[in-house]
């Protein structure tokens, strides 16, 4: 009879002790909501943006209370015809850079994470105009309940892409090869 007591003292303790530590589970979250994913540079005649607000994407992340504890998978796309200026020329000038008619994506797929407590040091491949490369930046987040929004930048060049910066008006006007991604975005956990 004492050692029934004891075996039945010792799962008690243990399923307090489960109960208490933080739950932790993997979820797949999806971009919902309002995003802003915008493309800096700057040319002879002004700096520019383009801003995209449809990007789509889905991520597999594991939590611990209000932080992230790993990053399983996370891709991001970007139809590149939903990059707008506000100026109809300079967004086809843009397209055609993008070589957007045989590649209509920007894609960025995560291949590495470490998270430090609301930092993000993030390793991926990003594929713009047909063209792969590695690229590495820090990223801020925040947990809120069933959100998480995402904030960094990365820069890039056109060359680095093989793209030839956008140029106007026979040519008189020249983009600079240097560019700026920027984006906050917010996955929100779905069902599946």
């Amino acid at each position: 009879m004492k050692r029934f007591i004891k075996i039945e003292t010792y799962f008690l303790l243990l399923a307090v002790v489960a109960l208490s530590l933080p739950a932790t589970a993997q979820q797949h979250y999806e971009l919902m909501g309002s995003q802003s994913l915008k493309v800096t540079g700057t040319s002879t005649l002004h700096d520019w943006e383009m801003v995209s607000e449809k990007p789509e994407g889905s991520a597999s992340i594991t939590l611990s209370g209000e932080r992230i504890k790993e990053i399983v998978s996370l891709s991001v796309t970007i139809p590149v015809n939903t990059l707008k200026s506000g100026k109809s020329g300079m967004d086809e000038n843009a397209y055609k850079a993008l070589r957007a008619k045989q590649h209509p994506n920007i894609h960025f797929e995560l291949t590495r994470a470490q998270v430090d407590d609301l930092t993000i040091f993030a390793g991926g491949r990003l594929t713009i105009a047909g063209t792969t490369r590695p690229v590495e930046f820090k990223v801020d987040y925040r947990v809120s309940g069933k959100n998480i929004r995402f904030k960094g930048s990365l820069p890039v060049t056109f060359s680095q892409f093989n793209m030839d910066p956008p140029t106007a008006v026979f040519g008189t006007i020249k983009t600079g090869n240097d560019l700026k991604i920027s984006f906050e975005t917010f996955f929100k956990q779905s069902n599946n």
